[in-house]
């Protein structure tokens, strides 16, 4: 190097250059993938498929957001604004969705093993035929007039296996947890709720036709205009703490000592 490229390296103008420099590189070049990821959903408010495993969105503001099957597994959204977000075929395993809003998102097809919903605001959500809902809290949750017709919040045990014309059933030992959840006015027609923490659930006028309650435990659950007509409730813990006996089908019929 020349004496006068010496001189140009240690001149004061170009020592003014190196913090712009900097900015720019943490602005563009220097982003992680990740980060450009975020950024442009940030902007856009769209980002279907996108790898946004583990990300931190605490409290993030994405009303309507378009993640279609994004993979968002252990990601932070608690407290997060999703109003009406497209969420379908998403991956949210074991992603944190606490106090997050969420009314009227769309969860069909994504999906949910222990994502964490306790006292989210799922009002109006869809989650018709959402998967793997085993080990999914719902505790405390607002679930009014949400779509969950279809859905299997089997436990971690196994599938969920029913023949309809024989009634055989395999009845895993875990379920979702819905304690204290608000499931008013809730589509729940032909769901797998088998081994379920319903107790303290509103279920006021919820429709349980022909759902799955095998082993759900449903002490101080309110029931009142329930449709429970077809529902299956072998060894459910009834609402009184009654445990349902054979041909519990519709209502609880006490098992016998």
């Amino acid at each position: 190097m020349t004496s006068a490229s010496i001189l140009r390296w240690r001149s004061p103008s170009f020592l003014l250059l190196i913090p712009a420099a900097l900015s720019v590189c943490l602005l563009t070049s220097c982003e992680s993938p990740q980060d450009k990821v975020v950024r442009g959903l940030m902007e856009t408010k769209a980002c279907n498929g996108c790898q946004l495993v583990g990300v931190r969105l605490e409290g993030a503001v994405l009303p309507g957001a378009q993640l279609r099957d994004a993979a968002l597994r252990e990601a932070q959204l608690a407290r997060a604004n999703l109003r009406g977000a497209d969420l379908s075929g998403a991956s949210l395993a074991s992603t944190d969705l606490r106090h997050a809003e969420l009314q009227g998102a769309l969860f069909e097809g994504a999906y949910l093993t222990g994502t964490q919903f306790q006292d989210a605001n799922l009002e109006g959500a869809d989650l018709r035929a959402a998967r793997s809902l085993e080990s999914a809290d719902f505790t405390g949750a607002n679930l009014r007039k949400a779509q969950l017709a279809g859905s299997r919040f089997f436990g971690p045990a196994g599938p969920y296996q029913r023949t309809e014309r024989s009634h055989f059933y395999s009845v895993p030992s875990g379920g979702a947890s819905l304690p204290r959840a608000d499931l008013r006015a809730a589509d729940l027609k032909n769901a797998v709720l088998a081994s379920c923490n319903l107790q303290g659930a509103q279920l006021q006028g919820a429709s349980l036709r022909d759902a799955s309650l095998e082993g759900a435990d449903l002490r101080g659950a309110n029931l009142q205009d329930a449709d429970l007509q077809g529902a299956q409730l072998e060894r459910a813990i009834w609402v009184d703490g009654t445990r349902c006996g054979p041909g519990s089908i519709g209502r609880c019929t006490p098992e016998k000592p």
